[in-house]
């Protein structure tokens, strides 16, 4: 297992986000070094090349949070914002079709609370981020606890 700060938790959050690759085209995480990577078609030719693959070296494969948990994680900031006329126009845009698009629009409107969600954001992701770590053992739980419950303080 891997100390957690040799993991970048920026680049981990940013692929467990990225819902628009295809099949073949994914980020990984190489357990051994804590390296995150972009596997595509050039990589695969040079893994090809050099007679590696992904699977090989124990690779994990990075799949994409899951969209209604990012739905959770907006319906969860607009239960905490005080301000009624805001949270009002915020539940109204994720009643819509392409919630996501519609909430991002109607936070344009309030930029203190457009700040406050990128801060309440970043880091739900790096608690998910660290809980994928420690699902897939490449950090000690105690430590990835110890983490989490160090961002929960800080929110």
């Amino acid at each position: 297992m891997l100390p957690l700060n040799v993991i970048d938790l920026d680049t981990l959050v940013m692929a467990l986000e990225n819902h628009y690759m295809d099949q073949d085209t994914f980020f990984w995480l190489d357990p051994g070094t804590g390296r995150i990577e972009l596997w595509g078609e050039e990589a695969a030719d040079e893994a090809d090349t050099e007679g590696w693959d992904v699977d090989g070296r124990g690779g994990l494969r990075i799949e994409p949070v899951d969209p209604s948990e990012g739905f959770r994680d907006m319906e969860d900031f607009i239960a905490g914002v005080q301000d009624a006329k805001c949270r009002a126009r915020l539940q109204r845009s994720i009643d819509r079709s392409s919630p996501f698009r519609h909430f991002k629009d109607a936070l344009y409107e309030f930029p203190q609370q457009q700040t406050q969600w990128y801060e309440f954001h970043d880091n739900v992701m790096k608690q998910r981020a660290i809980h994928w770590l420690a699902d897939w053992d490449v950090v000690e739980r105690t430590e990835a606890e110890a983490a989490v419950l160090k961002l929960r303080r800080s929110a």
